[in-house]
């Protein structure tokens, strides 16, 4: 549907509804989505449901306002509701302490007990914090379907750039703005040249690749923030003149692709390539002499911009795990299945014989580890029914660090269920909470997990492998950490695994 048909059906449709009943489809809403207060429970899960289905069709500056206010009251909830979640996990754990690793615990009769309490309350409030991202991530897409001027204005003054807004909320009304950028490039062009703030930057210049070609006026602004100290920012502005296809970018692009290191490096060299349909990887020398003969008559070739293809070069080097780079990380997390089922038998191709999954697995990370480079950084979750650090903080890959690290797995034994939500959630939390937001500061930026199954929560019952995946969109919004995927053995959930790898920029391998 042509762009401007789209916004006179919207248009017709807002002006459908009276003004009488648009606000009490506004009050109904912000009744349901307001932050419970003390320790009352919020509105019921169904009730807000419907109030935002009740949504659909309306656009208007009232509208967004109404929508961002209920985001910032589900935020609240939901983060209640995870913090008491956590805290109840950490009791968990420390009731186990000494036992992680053992198929059968044996526990005092009070902290038996107590174990036993705990396992049905975290189950609850999981099943609440599930309920309210899958609810969460719809209203994000319904903030960023709003396409009325006045809708756009508002996200742009009132949310970009607040410090009172969490960053997936920014990243919504962004996509609002940068969906509506026909009714307010020129807005958007002068807030994304005042910005200083790298979140502010981030969100603006993600609106930039959405106006796409419509932006080539404006890219200016754009190609100075290819020069930010803040590696986020410069990224984000390559990602962006990909899509707006300015031939004055390519030189800075290039420039910053020979300062760029880990996945970072991977992420700007596709952006060039798709920027200028030429494919070098991320070899700056072969950029660099492309770009020295090219250079001097670019502007002038009608070459056609942004259309290119990212290439898949394969690596040479041995610094890999289970057949997956680690070169390109600077800092990387595992995320090893412990589970009872890691003792079935396994025959890995080029191995010397039969041996169990996790002796298989243990050797691998213990090869892996030994490749890794001093400017590299690393840190270990082991999991089975819950997660456990090895060490919980990023490491620099010393030799004595390295050499620590292959003793403890050596050590590793198997036990009980594959909680694998719950250990992803704490390898974000590892990640960092950064000066600017807790969704934006990054200590690591790549995760390999690796299991033998289906994921199961605490108790041992079957998880929901799209919960997980909705939960990862939420603490990995700006996919900033690569996640690869390593299955072992039979009877695996494929398909998950290979969408959580998709999903954020990973690959999957079996074995």
């Amino acid at each position: 549907m042509p762009r401007l048909l789209s916004f006179l059906v919207l248009a017709l449709i807002s002006a459908g509804m009276p003004a009488q009943d648009e606000a009490r489809v506004l009050s109904t809403f912000k009744k349901a989505f307001s932050a419970p207060k003390g320790k009352k429970p919020g509105a019921p899960l169904a009730d807000k449901v419907s109030a935002l289905q009740a949504t659909d069709g309306l656009d208007s500056g009232k509208v967004a306002a109404a929508l961002v206010d209920g985001w910032r009251g589900l935020a609240a909830e939901l983060g209640g509701l995870d913090a008491q979640r956590a805290e109840y996990r950490v009791e968990m754990g420390q009731l186990i302490k000494g036992q992680e690793a053992v198929e059968r615990r044996t526990l005092p009769r009070p902290k038996f007990d107590r174990l036993n309490q705990l396992k049905p309350i975290i189950a609850k409030l999981r099943e609440q914090c599930d309920g309210l991202r899958e609810l969460q991530l719809k209203l994000g897409d319904r903030i960023a379907d709003l396409r009325r001027r006045d809708s756009a204005l508002y996200l742009l003054k009132k949310v970009t750039g607040s410090k009172k807004a969490d960053l997936p909320l920014r990243l919504a009304a962004g996509r609002a703005v940068g969906g509506a950028a026909a009714e307010v490039i020129e807005e958007l062009a002068t807030a994304i040249a005042r910005a200083r703030k790298a979140p502010e930057q981030i969100v603006l210049l993600d609106a930039m690749a959405l106006a796409g070609e419509a932006a080539r006026v404006h890219a200016t602004p754009v190609i100075k923030l290819l020069s930010s100290k803040e590696d986020v920012v410069a990224e984000r502005a390559a990602l962006a003149l990909a899509k707006i296809a300015v031939p004055e970018a390519v030189g800075p692009m290039i420039t910053l692709l020979s300062r760029s290191t880990g996945q970072m490096r991977l992420r700007v060299a596709a952006a060039v390539e798709v920027l200028t349909g030429e494919q070098h990887g991320d070899n700056i020398g072969a950029w660099n002499a492309w770009w020295k003969l090219e250079g001097p008559g670019f502007r002038s070739s009608g070459r056609e911009l942004g259309k290119g293809t990212p290439s898949h070069r394969k690596k040479t080097n041995d610094n890999y795990y289970f057949g997956i780079p680690q070169a390109d990380s600077k800092s990387i997390l595992y995320v090893i299945d412990c589970s009872g089922s890691m003792q079935a038998p396994v025959k890995m191709k080029g191995g010397t014989g039969d041996t169990t999954r996790m002796e298989a697995c243990k050797t691998e990370l213990i090869r892996g580890l030994g490749k890794l480079q001093p400017k590299q950084t690393f840190a270990i979750i082991w999991y089975n029914d819950l997660p456990h650090f090895w060490e919980d903080k990023m490491l620099p890959a010393s030799k004595a660090n390295i050499a620590r690290a292959q003793e403890f797995v050596r050590e590793l034994t198997h036990a009980s269920s594959t909680n694998i939500h719950d250990s992803l959630e704490l390898g974000f939390g590892l990640a960092g909470r950064g000066v600017y937001d807790k969704y934006y500061g990054t200590e690591l930026d790549t995760i390999f997990l690796l299991t033998d199954g289906s994921p199961t929560k605490p108790d041992g019952s079957l998880d929901s492998t799209e919960k997980i995946l909705v939960a990862v969109q939420s603490w990995n919004p700006l996919k900033r950490v690569t996640i690869h995927a390593i299955a072992i053995g039979k009877n695996l959930n494929d398909s998950f695994l290979r969408q959580l790898a998709r999903e954020n920029g990973g690959e999957f391998k079996r074995f």
